[in-house]
């Protein structure tokens, strides 16, 4: 048996992207040792590898031909005794035995949203191939959970629902902090906030027209910030006064720019799992998320639900809990408690726990 033949091979391609990249990185982040010993993981090109075991860089692009025809080849070759994908774009002719991480059903099941023609029958011919091919098949939600299911019921004994964490860097940041940060932005603190993309999917143009609605009303409501990559094609470089797009900022600002809102707001349509409300309140902020997809079982009873399809709705919520600081000060307490529900410790090691019950042995020894 050769070296690969014993160790687990970890794809890290979208490493550096936001959702996905997040749970890369926390898993890596805490693995030990002795689980790094048993580990290769596969990089895009010129990748810095961080950690402390082997690194095999692949020229096969995400979502690629390649990725399917010559790096199901690559792998078939090394015959690594386990394969994960943290993705559900799994090698389409890959032989060997592989764990996919499914984060959402978005391109599937909201098609609409996607940037890309043919999402919905690329995203279903690899999902239906995960379903049926893989040992295991991990969820970040139980809502997720409920949408492979229910979109292909095969797949009800193979799902294993492991939460993401929080990095430990969120939280309340020091007010000398917080000031340097929004002085870096020309913010003035107690703004409303929203971090994530800008795109359909994120109703982030609801919460801007429902935010609009708001002010023409009260001239005087703080300002709305808008931090992360713009894809909005009716808001470009042109938002209206009162609102300041961000764009992406440094990982190492977040948490202050969060410490500086009195108020964050995350109207998303669907999510999978949605780690920013969590940021939001491990920062000691007040959260307003929608009541669709993961949000509820997410955030639990620590924020405010709105109708994400009601402009109305978002506009109720942005002023209740303006004018009542009392519920602000419930949601945030509730918000430190509710984030102890999730760790990145937690994730890694039921994670490779996953690894030591398909291969029937402990793999940390």
């Amino acid at each position: 048996m050769s070296i690969n033949e014993k160790k687990i091979w970890f794809d890290v391609r979208m490493v550096d992207h936001s959702g996905i990249g997040s749970t890369i990185r926390g898993f890596l982040d805490h693995l030990t040792k002795e689980q790094f010993a048993r580990l290769v993981l596969i990089s895009k090109p010129g990748w810095k590898n961080p950690y402390p075991c082997q690194v095999i860089e692949v020229p096969y692009p995400i979502y690629s031909l390649s990725s399917h025809w010559a790096y199901s080849k690559f792998l078939n070759n090394r015959r690594p005794v386990l394969f994960h994908m943290p993705h559900y774009d799994v090698p389409y002719f890959l032989k060997r035995p592989f764990v996919a991480t499914v984060h959402d059903l978005i391109h599937f099941r909201f098609p609409q949203y996607s940037t890309q023609p043919f999402s919905k029958l690329y995203s279903g011919l690899l999902l239906k191939h995960v379903v049926g091919r893989a040992r295991k098949i991990i969820t970040v939600s139980n809502n997720t959970k409920a949408d492979l299911i229910q979109t292909f019921p095969k797949s009800a004994d193979k799902i294993v629902v492991i939460y993401p964490g929080i990095d430990d860097g969120f939280k309340p940041a020091p007010e000398i902090q917080i000031q340097t940060v929004l002085n870096k932005f020309n913010l003035k603190k107690g703004y409303l906030l929203y971090v994530g993309n800008l795109r359909a999917s994120k109703n982030t143009t609801g919460l801007i027209e429902a935010y609009l609605s708001l002010r023409k009303t009260n001239p005087e409501i703080p300002q709305l910030v808008l931090v992360g990559k713009n894809s909005l094609k009716n808001f470009k470089d042109n938002f209206p006064p009162g609102i300041l797009h961000l764009g992406e900022v440094n990982h190492e600002d977040l948490p202050s720019i969060y410490s500086g809102a009195s108020i964050f707001i995350f109207p998303s349509l669907y999510e999978g799992f949605g780690l920013p409300p969590l940021e939001a309140m491990a920062c000691g902020v007040p959260v307003i998320v929608s009541n669709r997809a993961s949000m509820p079982e997410v955030c639990a009873q620590a924020a405010f639900f709105v109708n994400p399809e009601s402009l109305e709705s978002i506009r109720e919520g942005m002023t209740t809990l303006l004018n009542n600081p009392n519920m602000r000060k419930e949601l945030v307490q509730k918000g430190f408690k509710n984030i102890n529900r999730f760790s990145w410790e937690s994730f890694t090691q039921k994670s490779w726990a996953v690894y030591e019950n398909i291969l029937g042995e402990s793999v940390s020894r």
